[in-house]
């Protein structure tokens, strides 16, 4: 539902972006459309092509999925609150989004379609790349905390977030994370000049949708690793404290807390 909702406000954003109307028709101003579109992929058929290798045609998406959803397995959202306590968190992260990459490009070569084959062979290494650039870049931030794990990267910024250290490095996150997950205006993996969908051309229906779902989940992620590699993730940086504490005279435990700051960060990095 969330996803679903975002998506809607996030087709409401670029529609004021780019001077169109966007939705509109289903519901009021078209706030049920995310209602529509979800009707639409879960009942309408799915066609498998007669020269794609079908087994896998069908496996394929529920494994992109299946890894879209283990990333969440490595989400931390406060001091000791996740599914699994990971140590190398950032490794984990990047081989499940390298695994990403290699279900993209199996899409394609398990279509038999010429334009899904191009399109999968130039995504798998535009991220592929990418991860090599983002992980050169967090490299950085590990080089002072001197550890994988993401409670280290908080308990660190508790006095100051890294983004004041390393300004010009959240420039750098913030487009190569707009790549990676495709994300306009740099949607060209999916976009094929508006004509082809790019790898998963062959895919509709339900299929269609664990792509769709699988890009989301991704994309909520890596808003999530940003918030907490360089936003302090569920901290308040100590110094703000003393611009609260002429105004508050309740617990600042309540501005501190956890939950409500890392999902504010998410939520926010999503947007932008």
């Amino acid at each position: 539902m969330i996803i679903a909702a975002l998506t809607l406000i996030e087709r409401k954003v670029l529609s004021l972006i780019q001077r169109r109307v966007g939705p509109n028709f289903v519901g009021y101003k078209g706030r049920l459309q995310y209602i529509a579109d979800a009707l639409k992929l879960f009942i309408k058929g799915a066609l498998i092509p007669d020269e794609s290798n079908k087994f896998w045609f069908i496996t394929v998406p529920a494994i992109l999925a299946a890894v879209c959803y283990s990333l969440w397995m490595n989400s931390m959202w406060g001091p000791s609150l996740s599914l699994f306590e990971v140590e190398y968190n950032a490794v984990y992260a990047s081989l499940l989004s390298i695994l990403f990459s290699f279900c993209i490009l199996l899409t394609g070569y398990f279509s038999k379609n010429k334009y899904a084959m191009l399109g999968s062979l130039r995504c798998a290494i535009l991220v592929l790349n990418l991860e090599l650039f983002l992980g050169l870049m967090i490299l950085n931030l590990v080089l002072i905390t001197e550890s994988f794990c993401f409670s280290v990267f908080v308990i660190y910024q508790e006095y100051i977030w890294f983004i004041f250290i390393y300004f010009g490095l959240i420039g750098l996150v913030a487009i190569v994370f707009l790549l990676e997950t495709n994300r306009a205006p740099f949607d060209l993996a999916e976009a094929e000049t508006e004509l082809v969908a790019g790898y998963f051309v062959e895919f509709g229906g339900f299929y269609f949708g664990l792509y769709y779902l699988g890009e989301y989940l991704h994309l909520f992620f890596f808003s999530s690793v940003i918030s907490i590699l360089m936003l302090g993730g569920w901290e308040l940086p100590n110094f703000l404290l003393f611009f609260f504490e002429p105004l508050f005279f309740f617990d600042l435990n309540i501005i501190n807390d956890a939950l409500i700051n890392y999902i504010l960060k998410t939520n926010e990095l999503y947007f932008i």
